[in-house]
Parts: structure tokens; C-alpha cells; sequence
């Protein structure tokens, strides 16, 4: 990378900021079907590609590639066809690669549903999606077949991990009469990268039902290019990069991670479960594990089974993303304490955008990484200056092409960019600071709340594990809220909570002024928070909760 690879200008009149330097347009004009097989013809043949812990199933290059063509070609013996969508009703397995890759190379459309949702709500998606195909893990039959009775969707069913027909090793790998020509396998044709669409991707669902969201060719591959950028160019994948994907497949970071072994020929080693405590740190120490993507409570997890002199557990780690939340001190610096060759980076993304949009060693943000453009808007749409917090709208360098079955129209402003509910700035060096969810602002009276910001003064108490606020209206038809405080302690914590609550507020107070101070109600302590099926704070949830305990 040049010297000023991030390097961030602004146009004056729109006050729109944009990263000046974009080295991959020759990448992104590839498919990703034409990317993977250029890829797998390239490569040394018995590279290790896909390694799934759980059963300890290691599958080459060889293997991946080979598997994939004859999954794609069954797919069409089967009467999958370019633009169907496929979902896969599962979590991550030893097929879960070669079955998306089977589906890319003949242009079906992948789609990791959320597994966790109830009949009514899977129907629904059933229905917005219109599968010609499942692929399914045999404990989920019932629940689909449950949902599909409420749905117009008559999806041929296969069997990932059951004897049902018809399944994975008999139908989908079965060889056909003439020998398969591997090396001059094509994949379909796609005439524009730029437009026509890759995978059917799920919103995390914070704000209800997930959204589908239509992922590009261009803009996936795109995403899961720039990835790990950051603006020191620090450890940046290479061949010997090994990177780290878990369960549910269904967050955009984990499949990245998947497109991003197998379009540049690096070595994943995936699990089926989230890597917590014991499970996870056991996953780290013997995977040799270069780069991860994970949730800060999730990595904090694995940190506190180490030993306080442990610096081998986890010495193979260059890269640690942590996204989804902000990550707390404590959490940093127990990383740097042992994870002794890495850096961790504040990852800022979202699914719309099929990527991160920012990797940041200090705050929650960060300059825009290559081809992003990015606004900040007040109440009125208009936009704002350096300093200025206010709505965030970002435009990446590739066509969105936006929600299935939605009006899209109403998700950009005048400029054309996305304006995606995050409230945030843009300081002078060109970083962006994310602060909260725009809707998660408490208001009253003129005054503001931003809760990220309080949450991340109060969770750095010794005796907090876990802060959350909430704005709520005391009546229906107020327009003021007040703010109500949600607090998991520490196991070791001695003191009252009628003393640690007089703690908190006295934290706060150099950060608030009088009328703020006062907006916060309530504190309450409990034994956990509500969380969305992405691990999330269900922010809608613990509004409904604050009201309640009002």
C-alpha cells in the first residue's frame, strides 16, 4: 500500500468525505464463480483450504474445487438454474463451502437464514425469498417443513447431514455418466459484476423481521478485499494467513470469511458453535488461528480462561477485529496483555455494504477504507461539517442494490448515499466516530443522550460486567423520554447496589450536565440483557423493558 492509502479528502460543498485511493477495480470485475476457479487453478492443489474443528474434517484445494464442480453440476441435474436462490437452514459444517460455491458457479443465489426464528417469521422469509432449493441439517427438518405449510414456497429439500433424499453424499457429489472435464469447467456467465446479484444476504433484524439484502458480485468481492485494510497496513492476508469463521454463517463477517478462503486461497478453520470460554481458547491454541472477526463479549470470553502469565495461548494471532460494539479498556488491554503479536482494531460495517467500511486501532470508526464515501446529515437531511454529529449516510464504490421487495427509495437522501441509522462524526484527520443508532437517541426537552457513549463510561467500572440504556416514555403521548440504565455486576462485586448506582451517577457526571443527569430514572441491575439473534443488544427489547419497570 502507498504511504497516504487512506487518505481522506472532502468536497466542500457536499461535505461528503472520500477515500481518494482504490487499488481492486481489476479484482471486482471477475465474478465470484470465475475468481474461485481461477483461484483453485493457481494454488498448490493439496493446500489445506477448509479445515471444520468440530469433526476435525480438513478438505485441499483439490478437494473444494472438485467437490464444487460436481455439487454444481448435480444442482443443474436437479433443475437448479442461474437466479434461484438456495438457502441453507443450517449452521457452519465440513459442506457448507463447497455447497455455496456449488450454487455460485451456476449463478443460484446462497442465502444463510436465521435459524432461530420462530414458524411464523421463517415462513415469512420463505415467502419473500421464494427458494427452489434447502439445504438442511436433519434437527431443523421439522421446523422447516412446520414453516413451509404457512408459506407459498415449494422448495426442493436437501439433506445436508441426513439419510433423506435427497442428500449431500448420494445426489449432490454423485459423479455423472461421462467423465467431468475439471480444467475447462466454466462457470456461468455474468455480464456485469457491477449489477447483477451475487448472494441473498439477512440484516442483523435489530429493528424486526430481517431485511434481504441483494449482494453484487462486485460489491462482495469487493468487501471481503478490503477487509482487513487499515490505515498502518498492518498485517494484511497473505499465503499464510490462517482466518477463523463460526456459526451462524447468517452474519455477513462470518461468510466474508468463508469468500474470503476460498476466492484468495487462504486456510479457514471454521466451527460450529460460537467460540466462547474453554471451547474457544482450546479452538485458538491449537488452530494456529492468524486472523479473527468476533464480538467483543465473545472474545472477552476466551481472554479471562487465560492464565495472567499465558502470552503462548495465543501468540499466532496478527489481526483481532472486534465489531458489532465497541470494545471496553478492559477488554484491550487484556488482548495486548496476551496476545502478545497482535493488534486489535475497532471494526465498524454493516450487511448492506457487504463489508466493514472502517478498521480503527483507537476509536469506534475510522477513516473510510478504499472507495467509501461518507456524509453526515442533521434532522432536516442537510449536511454537516467537521465535528458536527448527526445522521450517517455512506456510498461504497459498487451499485447497491438494495432490499428485496422493498422500496428502496426511501434509504438515501439527496446525494444518493445510504443513510443507514448510525449517529456519528467526522473529526478533522477524517475518522469517522460512530456514537450510537440514530433511533437509540434518549431526547427531552432539547436535551440528548447518547447511550453508547455512557454505556462505554460505565462498563469500564471494576465492578461492571455489562451496561445498557434505554430510552422510554413515560405516557403514550409524551414527547420527552427519560433514561432508564441496565447493569449485569461482576461475580466478585461486594458493594450494595444502592452504593454502586451512586457510583455510576457520579461517573457520569463530568460528561453530563445537570438536565442530562437527571433524564437517567432508573438503574436497574439484572442478570443479563436481551439480544438479538445476531448477539446484539435488542435495543427495541430493553425499551420495552425500561417501560415496564418504570
Amino acid at each position: 500500500m502507498p504511504e497516504e492509502y487512506l487518505k481522506i479528502v472532502q468536497d466542500p460543498k457536499t461535505k461528503i468525505w472520500k477515500s481518494v485511493n482504490y487499488p481492486y477495480g481489476d479484482v471486482t470485475k471477475l465474478s465470484m464463480g470465475e475468481k474461485f476457479l481461477q483461484t483453485m487453478r493457481t494454488i498448490d492443489a493439496n493446500k489445506v483450504i477448509d479445515h471444520f474443528y468440530d469433526a476435525n474434517v480438513i478438505k485441499t484445494a483439490k478437494d473444494v474445487y472438485e467437490e464444487s464442480i460436481l455439487i454444481a453440476l448435480n444442482l443443474q441435474r436437479l433443475g437448479i438454474k442461474k437466479g434461484d436462490c438456495v438457502i441453507f437452514y443450517s449452521m457452519n459444517n465440513e459442506w457448507i463451502s463447497v455447497l455455496t460455491f456449488g450454487c455460485i458457479l451456476i449463478g443460484a443465489l446462497p442465502n444463510y437464514i436465521e435459524v432461530h426464528l420462530d414458524e411464523e417469521s421463517t415462513s415469512g422469509l420463505f415467502d419473500l425469498l421464494e427458494p427452489a432449493a434447502i439445504f438442511y441439517e436433519e434437527k431443523y427438518l421439522n421446523k422447516i417443513q412446520a414453516s413451509l405449510t404457512q408459506s407459498k414456497a415449494q422448495p426442493l429439500l436437501v439433506a445436508i447431514n441426513g439419510p433423506q433424499q435427497p442428500n449431500v453424499k448420494n445426489d449432490l457429489l454423485k459423479q455423472p455418466e461421462h467423465p467431468v472435464d475439471f480444467d475447462n469447467f466454466k462457470s456461468v456467465e455474468i455480464k456485469d459484476t457491477r449489477e447483477e446479484i451475487a448472494l441473498l444476504a439477512l440484516t442483523s433484524g435489530s429493528t424486526g423481521l430481517p431485511k434481504i439484502v441483494q449482494i453484487t458480485h462486485a460489491l462482495m468481492i469487493h468487501g471481503i478485499t478490503i477487509w482487513w485494510d487499515n490505515d498502518e497496513n498492518y498485517a494484511p492476508l497473505n499465503e499464510n494467513s490462517v482466518v477463523f469463521s463460526f456459526s451462524p454463517l447468517r452474519w455477513i463477517s462470518q461468510a466474508a470469511v468463508m469468500f474470503q478462503s476460498m476466492l484468495f486461497g487462504i486456510k479457514r478453520v471454521s466451527s460450529c458453535g460460537v467460540p466462547t470460554g474453554k471451547y474457544g481458547l482450546k479452538l485458538l491454541r491449537s488452530s494456529g488461528i492468524t486472523h479473527i472477526f468476533v464480538a467483543p463479549s465473545i472474545f472477552y470470553d476466551i481472554l479471562l480462561e487465560l492464565d495472567d502469565g499465558d502470552r503462548e495461548s495465543l501468540k499466532c494471532l496478527r489481526s483481532i477485529q472486534l465489531g458489532g460494539e465497541p470494545a471496553t479498556k478492559v477488554i484491550l488491554e487484556m488482548s495486548k496483555k496476551h496476545a502478545v503479536n497482535a493488534k486489535n482494531f475497532h471494526c465498524y460495517g454493516m450487511t448492506e455494504m457487504s463489508t466493514v467500511i472502517c478498521n480503527d486501532l483507537y476509536v469506534n470508526g475510522g477513516k473510510p477504507l478504499p472507495g467509501y464515501e461518507i456524509q453526515i446529515l442533521d434532522d432536516q437531511n442537510q449536511p454537516l461539517g467537521v465535528n458536527q454529529p448527526g445522521q450517517i449516510a455512506v456510498r461504497p464504490p459498487y451499485p447497491l442494490k438494495g432490499y428485496k421487495s422493498l422500496d428502496n427509495s426511501v434509504y438515501y437522501n439527496e446525494y444518493g448515499l445510504f443513510v443507514n441509522g448510525d449517529y456519528g462524526l467526522v473529526d478533522e484527520q477524517g475518522k469517522l466516530h460512530v456514537l450510537a443508532r440514530y433511533k437509540d437517541l434518549i431526547k427531552s426537552n432539547g436535551e440528548v443522550i447518547i447511550p453508547n457513549t455512557l454505556e462505554y463510561i460505565t462498563i469500564n467500572l471494576p465492578e461492571v460486567y455489562v451496561a445498557r440504556m434505554a430510552g422510554y416514555r413515560k405516557t403514550p403521548n409524551d414527547p420527552n423520554e427519560a433514561a432508564a440504565f441496565f447493569v449485569v455486576l461482576n461475580s466478585n462485586v461486594t458493594g450494595s447496589h444502592k452504593e454502586i448506582s451512586a457510583k455510576i451517577l457520579e461517573t457520569l457526571k463530568p460528561h453530563l450536565n445537570e438536565r442530562q443527569l437527571a433524564m437517567i430514572e432508573h438503574i436497574h441491575f439484572v442478570d443479563s440483557v436481551p439480544l438479538t439473534t445476531c448477539g446484539k443488544v435488542d435495543r427495541v427489547a430493553l425499551k420495552k423493558l425500561a417501560a415496564c419497570k418504570a
